[in-house]
């Protein structure tokens, strides 16, 4: 298991491994909130990132197409106290779960890329750090979790045809 701990806050770490993924070759794919899962919200937090290399997966799957129960990996950023712990399944270590250790060498430049990500993420300056040095958010980085959808419906409805009457409210004059 890599763990990894950073003084981030759970809300702060996403754009942290982003760009983390981002400057090593990778992306993240999908991010989900797991935390309100736990019946005590106030003990646990936690959100998973799915990351992906995909260069670094094709010499594992040729190798061993069983791998893809493994890829792309998952990296837990976990609440802990006043900071977040990183954790993610060792890709060595899949290769010991297939009872392939010979796989490993394939294995060791995924482990590699993998801490490097969580070893910036959680080491990388905080967002107000970055913006006093002049880095601000970009349009890459925007969250769009909470964004509406343009359509609701499978019938292509429009939020703005349920809302009113669908003309202008004022005629003007």
């Amino acid at each position: 298991m890599l763990q990894i701990r950073s003084t981030h806050r759970l809300d702060q770490i996403e754009m942290a491994l982003r760009s983390a993924a981002e400057r090593c070759g990778g992306s993240v794919l999908a991010v989900s909130h797991v935390g309100h899962l736990v019946a005590d919200r106030t003990a646990h937090d936690a959100i998973t990132f799915t990351v992906c290399f995909n260069e670094l997966y094709a010499p594992l799957l040729e190798a061993d197409i069983r791998f893809a129960a493994f890829l792309p990996v998952r990296v837990a950023a976990v609440a802990r106290g006043e900071g977040v712990m990183l954790e993610a399944i060792s890709p060595r270590e899949g290769c010991r779960i297939l009872h392939r250790p010979e796989l490993e060498p394939l294995a060791a430049p995924l482990e590699e890329r993998l801490r490097a990500v969580m070893e910036e993420a959680a080491h990388m300056p905080s967002r107000a750090a970055a913006a006093a040095e002049g880095h601000l958010a970009t349009e890459d980085q925007v969250n769009m979790r909470a964004a509406l959808p343009q359509r609701i419906d499978c019938h292509g409805t429009k939020v703005e045809e349920l809302a009113g009457t669908g003309v202008h409210d004022a005629q003007g004059g």
